[in-house]
């Protein structure tokens, strides 16, 4: 939101600029969203050849391999910023990254050896025991053991601020997830399996080619000086990704035995698009941020860009959020059956909890500051406890409205006491006046929508259209960007040129 003209000074530090942080959000964002796109191009297929059942069981196979990927070591992945900033020189900082490599890529090929060799078990308690879902269960397996070949890349793409090579391998995997989805799908009719070998091809595929490239860049060195203090400061980790799964997917397994896999798919449905602010609004914004946040840490003037990065966070996720709310039924209605609409209702209640969620990524610094990851587990855990309480009460009575809702009480739970521990660990002077007036616009402007009688989809569009606008016009007059930032948009909105100027800057 800064521009070269206003750059952030500190007592005794060099100026930072906000633009940086900007100009590579948006180029991830645009790399992100190709990437997301596959899921909402592919909407219209997925709602027509497939059934709410057989969707269900696709979010069911997907949830029970994010389970194995914990046990694969996908927690290992979690310290590679932190010791990368800690290496003092360029080999050791190269080390780090190949040996994160090395050692998650023998992780995951273990388990999903395993995986496939247990995978008539696995289908049988989670889905059912048909052939159809062992043979899901085994490919779903073989797409996890190629994973580990994307997640140190892409952290080495972060850490260097390569953002344009972000783009282009998104661009590469949309390219060849709708061009295999199409074909297994329509012509072959392979349904949920075509779906999952699709994934599996990509992973494949890409995944060669970014370790090839990350190789080239860091040589083949393997550090067990590394790989220890990525168990030391990720083997904590892993109890936050189980409760971290009960608290994403677990609704899901209580709503298959108290409901039927139609209901998982009408949920998984609405999560999808729950989940979308993440994707498109935090997700590009911490791919700059987690690596960055840390560089700031010993800056005189950190409270302030911690600060500042927070209300822009939010301005980001509550923007989207509310366009999600506010349009989501009109989408259903034009590109999905009948069958899938009661989606719709849910999404908002999701929508809170991923707000909610993104607060809690950005403020849990602290924690790791101080390299007390317990604590963050802890957090987790117990909100994890309260959400299986919210299933077991809610789902049962409520079905999808009480996996909803549980879910939005477990993650503001979590919130309250990652941002207590990690404020008393390290605090850092948030601003949260801002923040709230923000939240408070939108949903005023959202509650306006639930309000509004049934109408057509046109006339329900322009409805829409016309309360965002009025929430653009309160956060415009609402006190929410500083007057500094209100000048700065002006200006690029009136000269093409200085907003191509302030994206560029460095």
């Amino acid at each position: 939101m800064t521009g070269p003209e206003t750059p952030m000074v500190g007592p005794g530090s060099e100026p930072f600029r906000m633009s940086k942080l900007g100009k590579h959000s948006a180029i991830y964002g645009i790399g992100i969203l190709l990437n997301k796109a596959v899921a909402f191009l592919m909407l219209p297929v997925y709602t027509r050849y497939l059934s709410p059942a057989d969707y269900g069981v696709l979010h069911l196979v997907v949830m029970t391999i994010e389970v194995v990927s914990i046990a694969a070591g996908s927690w290992l992945a979690r310290g590679i910023f932190r010791y990368y900033h800690k290496e003092t020189t360029p080999d050791g900082k190269k080390r780090v990254l190949s040996t994160s490599l090395f050692l998650l890529a023998g992780s995951y090929a273990a388990a999903a050896l395993v995986t496939v060799g247990i995978a008539p078990w696995i289908a049988e308690a989670v889905v059912g025991p048909e052939p159809q879902h062992v043979f899901t269960v085994r490919l779903a397996a073989a797409s996890l053991g190629f994973e580990s070949l994307v997640l140190v890349p892409v952290a080495f793409l972060r850490l260097r601020h390569r953002s344009g090579t972000f783009v282009t391998v998104n661009a590469v995997k949309l390219v060849l997830q709708v061009t295999f989805n199409l074909i297994f799908i329509i012509p072959l009719g392979m349904g949920v399996n075509g779906v999952v070998l699709s994934g599996l091809l990509s992973s494949l595929l890409i995944g060669v080619w970014l370790s090839a490239y990350l190789l080239r860049e860091t040589g083949f060195g393997f550090s067990g000086q590394a790989a220890r203090d990525l168990f030391r400061f990720g083997a904590p980790l892993m109890g936050v990704q189980i409760a971290s799964v009960v608290l994403t997917f677990g609704d899901r397994y209580f709503l298959r035995r108290a409901g039927d896999t139609a209901a998982v798919g009408i949920y998984g449905l609405a999560y999808q698009f729950g989940m979308l602010p993440v994707t498109l609004a935090y997700l590009p914004f911490s791919q700059v941020w987690d690596p960055m946040r840390f560089e700031l840490a010993q800056r005189n003037d950190r409270d302030e860009l911690y600060s500042r990065g927070f209300i822009y966070m939010s301005l980001m996720m509550v923007t989207m959020t509310l366009l999600i709310a506010l349009f989501v039924g009109d989408f259903l209605r034009l590109v999905a059956r009948p069958a899938f609409l009661p989606a719709a209702y849910l999404v908002p209640i999701i929508l809170v909890a991923y707000v909610v969620g993104s607060w809690t990524a950005f403020m849990n610094l602290g924690i790791f500051m101080k390299e007390r990851t317990e604590w963050f587990t802890l957090a987790n855990w117990v909100a994890a406890i309260v959400a299986l309480g919210g299933y077991l009460f809610l789902i049962p009575r409520y079905l999808t409205w009480g996996a909803a809702v549980a879910t939005a009480i477990a993650y503001i739970v979590r919130h309250v006491m990652v941002y207590a521990i990690s404020q008393r660990l390290w605090p850092i002077r948030y601003q949260w006046g801002p923040v709230v007036r923000l939240c408070g616009i939108a949903t005023a402007v959202c509650l306006m929508s639930l309000l509004a009688p049934s109408m057509s989809v046109v006339l329900s569009v322009l409805l829409r259209l016309g309360l965002f606008g009025l929430y653009l016009a309160g956060v415009w007059w609402g006190n929410v960007l500083r007057p500094a930032d209100r000048h700065l948009l002006k200006v690029m909105i009136r000269s093409p040129k200085r907003a191509r100027a302030v994206f560029l800057a460095k």
